[in-house]
């Protein structure tokens, strides 16, 4: 049986996943660099969906899987609302040329990343799709556990 979310994930266009604390000490690309057991079950998770991805980096922003990207401990966590907002204008401007064919955008991303970037997707006509939205981390690992081959 699918799920609304895995439908919307399946039927998606671009996917975005939140980096973590987690990482490799030395600079790598971006889709290695991050460690995480969650971070690893996401990034399998939506390669095996086919569609394209990025990463939504606090400190670089959004980041192409490949490009290799040194470590940090930014996070949006500890950034105030305004710096956030400017933040997620600078992702969209980067997403820009990646949009125009873009019908769906699904995050595995937590509300700080999604926040203001959610609105701006929408008032362009962009669905969106938070296939784990209210799972607490066990949770979120439960479900992609039970999503993965």
């Amino acid at each position: 049986m699918t799920t609304k979310g895995e439908h919307a994930l399946r039927s998606a266009n671009l996917c975005l996943v939140s980096c973590v604390s987690k990482k490799l000490p030395y600079p790598a690309p971006a889709k290695d660099l991050y460690v995480s057991d969650w971070f690893k079950k996401a990034r399998a998770f939506v390669e095996a969906q086919g569609s394209p991805w990025f990463i939504l980096s606090a400190e670089y922003g959004l980041l192409h899987t490949d490009a290799v990207t040194a470590p940090y401990e930014k996070t949006l966590n500890k950034m105030g609302a305004n710096a956030r907002r400017e933040w997620a204008n600078a992702v969209m401007q980067a997403l820009e040329p990646h949009l125009a064919k873009v019908k769906t955008v699904v995050f595995l991303a937590g509300g700080r990343y999604r926040e203001f970037l959610q609105p701006q997707l929408l008032a362009r006509g962009i669905q969106v799709r938070v296939p784990m939205d209210g799972l607490r981390i066990g949770e979120q690992l439960a479900w992609l556990n039970a999503r993965l081959p």
